[in-house]
């Protein structure tokens, strides 16, 4: 039941993630690194959930911040695939 509940917040983080990627993609026409901004902010999220997961017995909506630390970790890596492809695509469309 844990790890699905882990998956599921995952997959949802990741949706939000891609989402806002692909309009920030849009926003600023494939230039800079600002789309990737989403994906940054998720695996510093992660990162800070699992070190204060190791010291703390934090439960928010009966997971512990080491899922919480998976699941961000999960969507970040998800989501910086997805963005990163769709802005090669991008870049070389405008090129071509």
């Amino acid at each position: 039941m844990l790890v699905q509940t882990i998956i599921t917040i995952g997959a949802i983080l990741a949706v939000i993630g891609i989402v806002l990627g692909f309009v920030l993609l849009k926003m600023t026409g494939g230039e800079g690194y600002v789309p990737y901004y989403p994906s940054a902010l998720l695996t510093l999220a992660g990162i800070v959930f699992a070190c204060i997961a190791a010291p703390m017995d934090v439960m928010v909506r009966e997971v512990g911040l080491g899922g919480w630390a998976i699941a961000a970790l999960f969507a970040a890596g998800i989501s910086f695939i997805v963005t990163s492809v769709s802005h090669a695509f991008q870049i070389h469309d405008n090129e071509a």
